[in-house]
């Protein structure tokens, strides 16, 4: 990886030691220019790409390089993003009515992410494209602070919640409340259910644990999205026809998930007694969201 004070010295060299038959492969003018980004939804710039042509995108802030993603990508030969940079290249030409949509995120910032509109011109390509972020406002800058520190007092609430609870989470209390009976539990893993899920919120790993009168699943969940996720209550449906109903408890190792972030989840929901047979057999419909109820993991045949 390149470090981003030499970077744009490496990256002209580079440009000068290409073929000239890879950069004019178009027939056409190579360009280089400078993007400010905008915070308003619907503005997203348009870059030229043509084949035989490197477009290097150069970014004034590090970004989260498994956010980035192209549309319609095996139409491209090279799609690399570095921590400061993104460099593309086409395999065959896009006709001047194609748009397709080049998305990443930022690590930390506003705007925090980004999404560019790729399109082909005869006789036209972006090769250097240097993109940067609008100074934030002093408003601007006042909010994010204050969502940070509503963020660390809630997290620090957690942390000394969980300490408190220290002694309550021991084998001894497990033993004294009676959670798991002469039966014992019973503990599989739900990977074929969970690999099933859709959209930016994706388990990696799942697994359950039952016994007579409840079951919990923990569920390492990924934050595809662009924003921090935090799960803060789930319901569950019987597949065969039921009202839902609230999981009795949902826990997080932290406050919330970020983009490109694993964290490991338990979702707890009280069952009715049952005999050992039935234990994680009845299937059951998740929904595992924020309290917003805007962003939510769903899975749609999980056995309970």
């Amino acid at each position: 990886m390149l470090h981003p004070c030499i970077f744009p010295f490496a990256l002209a060299a580079l440009l000068m030691g290409l073929p000239a038959a890879a950069q004019a492969a178009h027939g056409g003018l190579s360009t280089t220019r400078s993007i400010v980004l905008s915070d308003k939804e619907g503005e997203s710039p348009l870059l030229y790409l043509a084949p035989g042509t490197f477009t290097f995108i150069i970014l004034d802030a590090p970004i989260l390089r498994e956010s980035v993603e192209v549309e319609d990508r095996a139409r491209f030969a090279r799609v690399d993003p570095a921590d400061q940079a993104i460099t593309l290249a086409l395999r065959a030409p896009l006709a001047p009515t194609e748009r397709l949509t080049l998305r990443f995120t930022y690590r930390e910032g506003s705007p925090s992410s980004a999404v560019f509109l790729l399109t082909g011109q005869p006789g036209e390509a972006d090769t250097v494209v240097n993109v940067s972020r609008p100074p934030q406002t002093t408003e601007a800058c006042r909010v994010e602070l204050s969502v940070t520190r509503e963020r660390c007092e809630i997290q620090n609430k957690e942390l000394e919640a969980l300490r408190a609870r220290s002694q309550t989470v021991s084998p001894a209390a497990v033993a004294l409340a009676e959670l798991v009976d002469d039966q014992g539990m019973r503990t599989e893993d739900l990977n074929e259910s969970c690999f099933k899920a859709r959209g930016e919120l994706r388990p990696t790993q799942c697994r359950a644990l039952g016994a007579s009168t409840w079951t919990v699943l923990v569920l390492e969940v990924s934050n595809g999205g662009a924003a921090p996720w935090a799960p803060a209550w789930a319901e569950v449906t019987p597949v065969s026809g039921g009202v839902p109903r609230r999981a009795r408890a949902v826990l997080s190792r932290q406050a919330s998930i970020l983009p490109g972030e694993e964290v490991r989840v338990a979702v707890e929901v009280e069952m009715l007694e049952r005999v050992k047979k039935e234990w994680l057999e009845a299937p059951h419909a998740l929904r595992l969201c924020d309290a917003a109820e805007s962003r939510c993991l769903s899975l749609s045949n999980v056995p309970l």
